[in-house]
């Protein structure tokens, strides 16, 4: 299920992201000749130190993105019925919205697996 996406802030977005990238991928560009210049000398160890700098840069930023989609992941919890196998219930940060069951150790699973350590 995807979420819903409020249209004037993905706009936003859309914008000031586009021009932010832009602005990375042209510095990244203008690395380029540095590469075929005469100019510069480095080791294969600076290259990969730039890169992998760079690598650790994107990565961080992405899972910041990222984070977003998983705190929908962790708004749903599984649930379990005789009547079917588990599934997955979306839970609301509002629990005033979801009937409580006057038996919830019977029917959920209140262990958190977050708190697990397979060590």
């Amino acid at each position: 299920m995807e979420r819903v996406v409020n249209e004037e802030k993905r706009k936003k977005f859309v914008e000031f992201a586009g021009k932010r990238v832009n602005n990375v991928l042209h510095d990244i560009q203008i690395l380029e000749p540095m590469a075929r210049s005469n100019s510069y000398d480095f080791t294969r160890k600076d290259v990969d130190d730039m890169f992998n700098a760079m690598q650790e840069t994107l990565n961080e930023a992405k899972e910041e993105f990222n984070k977003k989609f998983d705190e929908k992941a962790r708004a749903e919890k599984k649930v379990f019925s005789f009547s079917s196998d588990i599934v997955s219930e979306e839970v609301s940060n509002n629990n005033s919205d979801v009937e409580q069951d006057p038996t919830p150790e019977m029917t959920t699973n209140n262990f958190d697996n977050n708190d697990v350590s397979f060590e």
